[in-house]
């Protein structure tokens, strides 16, 4: 093998290993990226898919698991979870739905506990028919509504594109938490098509 073989087959080597990193590194920016603590969806997989940016927001309020208040760019609004749904908790009626008060609570506990919380745009409308803001929440770069689904809190619902993008990640988490039957999945039948029932718990 003479002068020039050598450097054609170190050329081939080094483009080959180029290509394998690339590759490699395409493959990571279109998976969702996973945590060490073992959460599927990172706020930089969720800036990637959706191409919007993190907003920092403060906290206000709990109003129940996927409604609350927080500041942002300086003015106090109402937030709606994008694509998750909790049992209400019936103010007006003072009768909440069964695992409402726990959805609030949990909700309510990472959020005054938060050292940093972030909201995030999907690619529809930002706000819905009362005039809250739809968005996904991170606290302590964590998505809330990742920990709503993943405790058996929260369902899948309302979904609208555009604003569901996250959608398939959503319904894994939501998967593996009916699997294990906690909380709102631990009684059949409580969600149905129209939402929750509590007379199914009841019963």
């Amino acid at each position: 093998m003479n002068l020039s073989d050598i450097r054609i087959v170190i050329t081939i080597i080094i483009l080959a290993f180029l290509l394998f990193y690339l590759y490699n590194n395409l493959l990571k920016k279109e998976e969702p990226a996973t945590n060490t603590d073992g959460f599927l969806i990172s706020p930089t997989y969720a800036e990637n898919v959706t191409g919007n940016k993190l907003i920092n927001a403060r906290y206000v309020l709990t109003n129940d698991g996927d409604t609350f208040r927080l500041t942002i760019n300086g003015k106090e609004e109402r937030v709606r979870l994008l694509m998750v749904d909790t049992p209400e908790m019936n103010y007006e009626d003072n009768d909440p739905m069964p695992y409402a008060p726990e959805a609030k609570e949990f909700t309510m506990g990472l959020l005054e506990n938060a050292k940093k919380i972030e909201v995030l745009y999907d690619n529809g409308p930002k706000t819905d028919n009362y005039g809250r803001l739809l968005a996904y929440v991170f606290v302590d770069d964590v998505l809330l509504q990742e920990r709503l689904l993943q405790e058996g809190f929260a369902a899948v619902r309302f979904i609208h594109e555009p604003n569901n993008t996250l959608e398939e990640d959503f319904k894994k988490i939501e998967d593996q938490a009916k699997l294990k039957q906690i909380n709102i999945w631990s009684h059949a039948n409580y969600l149905q098509n129209d939402g929750f029932h509590p007379d199914v718990v009841a019963e």
